[in-house]
């Protein structure tokens, strides 16, 4: 039986976490875990791990499985001026992030169930207006690994069909936000089924394939899937093996690899009628034929990125390109209050066309950015961004080029670090004025995992 001071100490812990997914690492061995609970027979109900360092969270580990509670916080401090003279400054705190995250492993972890929220929930649409959206739920699905080179998840997370940035968690990005690219073309979260693979091809040479049917809506598909299907693939390759302790998917090389490790991916998506301007509000734009019937566009995207290590030294680099299809016969639309509004009868089939894809985000993007991890576990790294935005598409580019250099102190890792950013965004030629070139900024994160 177990004592009353180690349940309320097992409580007070289980209240007081509040954070992101651990990573898939083999933390908890058994001489750093306690047992709370008497054996029953051969069989140890409830354990707990007690050497702890940051980023473990709390783990509850049973006979055939094992449930982790993990807390993540980051805080931003910004100063921003659009003034050139430097005259017109302002400034905020922000919590960038603080996850509540619950995964758990049974079965001898073949199979996952995890969940995750993310409290602040300033969670930004691309365009304005919503049907049904849940800002506050990030991930919730669950995953059957029947061996070492397969898994199959279904339910809301993360896609592998964006950026490899989105790839990285946010507590683990060596800068204190993603770039331009993925912020503009990276829808991340969405509902659906995934698979992913492992494949060795001979010696260190590995493939890893990704597959993906999700709604196409984002967190806003709760109640309905607007239009079809989102298809997605992804193909990574390793020409080195993998890297070391999970490197693949962080930044700066903590790991400080020994031997060059590269992975390059190619990623395709089609989203067989898209209702938002990227995939992220499904349901903003619903268009409809005579009858009223309706109509969507259909929305592709293409990327190629690659990330690259090797002795504190880290490369990361993305190119994006989407296009879009508008079908005929479009008369009309519907209004988020379920009206529909017939176009005027003067209105040209090409005129609607430039109405549907100047809702859409269309255009191109490429992303670089390099770093190095020293000694003493300060990183220096700088990013280089571009965004080119389609005539008749929607305007996500007023600044077209960005320019940041950061600087992090690593305390312990990723769980615990400081960093420190300054950058300028620069406006498109056309909007630049005389005082007025762009955005400058500095800002401050501090980040915490528990």
């Amino acid at each position: 039986m177990l004592k009353p001071q180690k349940i309320i100490s097992i409580l007070l812990c289980v209240l007081l976490c509040n954070g992101v997914l651990a990573q898939n690492e083999e933390r908890f061995s058994e001489d750093s875990i306690e047992t709370f609970s008497q054996p029953s027979g051969s069989v140890q109900v409830l354990k707990l791990k007690k050497s702890y360092v940051l980023g473990d969270g709390v783990t509850l580990q049973s006979s055939n499985g094992n449930i982790n509670l993990t807390q993540s916080l980051q805080t931003v401090f910004s100063v921003n001026t659009p003034n050139k003279n430097f005259t017109a400054m302002s400034s905020a705190f922000n919590i960038a992030r603080a996850r509540l995250t619950i995964a758990a492993n049974i079965f001898d972890k073949k199979i996952s169930v995890i969940g995750r929220v993310n409290l602040p929930a300033n969670y930004q649409s691309t365009t304005s207006g919503s049907r049904t959206f849940n800002t506050v739920l990030q991930e919730a699905f669950v995953e059957y690994r029947p061996n070492r080179n397969h898994a199959l998840n279904i339910g809301l997370r993360a896609d592998y069909i964006d950026s490899r940035e989105t790839r990285i968690e946010g507590e683990s990005i060596g800068f204190v936000n993603r770039s331009a690219v993925s912020g503009s073309f990276d829808a991340i979260f969405d509902y659906g089924i995934r698979y992913k693979g492992n494949y060795k091809l001979g010696g260190r040479h590995l493939l890893r394939p990704y597959a993906s049917i999700t709604t196409g809506d984002s967190r806003a598909s709760l109640q309905k899937n607007f239009g079809g299907f989102k298809y997605g693939i992804r193909l990574d390759y390793l020409p080195f093996d993998k890297f070391s302790k999970g490197g693949e998917f962080y930044m700066d090389d903590l790991a400080r690899e020994e031997k060059p490790k590269l992975v390059i991916g190619v990623v395709y998506s089609f989203n067989n009628g898209a209702s938002s301007a990227v995939g992220t509000n499904g349901g903003r734009y619903i268009y409809g034929d005579v009858n009223q019937k309706s109509l969507l566009p259909d929305y592709k995207k293409l990327g190629i990125d690659y990330l690259f290590k090797y002795r504190g030294f880290f490369s990361m680099g993305s190119y994006v390109s989407t296009s879009a299809t508008v079908p005929n016969g479009i008369a009309g639309e519907f209004k988020l209050n379920g009206q529909f509004t017939t176009y005027s009868i003067t209105q040209t089939e090409a005129q609607t066309t430039n109405t549907v894809l100047s809702r859409l985000i269309l255009g191109s993007g490429f992303n670089v950015q390099a770093g190095y991890l020293l000694p003493s576990d300060w990183a220096i790294s700088g990013r280089y961004t571009t965004l080119k935005n389609d005539i008749i598409s929607a305007n996500f580019a007023d600044y077209n080029k960005f320019y940041t250099l950061v600087a992090t102190r690593y305390l312990s890792g990723h769980n615990l670090k400081v960093q420190a950013e300054i950058g300028f965004d620069e406006l498109r030629a056309e909007l630049k004025t005389a005082t007025q070139v762009g955005n400058y900024y500095t800002q401050v994160m501090v980040t915490v995992q528990l």
